[in-house]
């Protein structure tokens, strides 16, 4: 992987600070972003024929 160009190089540090960032986020953050992921993918899934439930973010609130 030496022979990368710089900006190759600069891409997989991004990406690699990114994985990271993410990797540190607390449990309820990481499941509100598949919540969100989950809310942008149904659109596609019911256009293909799939019933989709997605689950509303409130339903991830800490229990006290």
């Amino acid at each position: 992987m030496d022979d990368l160009t710089p900006e190759v190089s600069r891409l997989l540090a991004a990406k690699e600070t990114r994985r990271r960032r993410l990797a540190a986020l607390p449990f309820p953050d990481k499941v509100r972003i598949v919540l969100q992921l989950q809310a942008i993918a149904a659109p596609l899934w019911q256009t293909r024929g799939h019933r989709v439930r997605v689950w509303p973010v409130e339903t991830c609130r800490p229990r006290l």
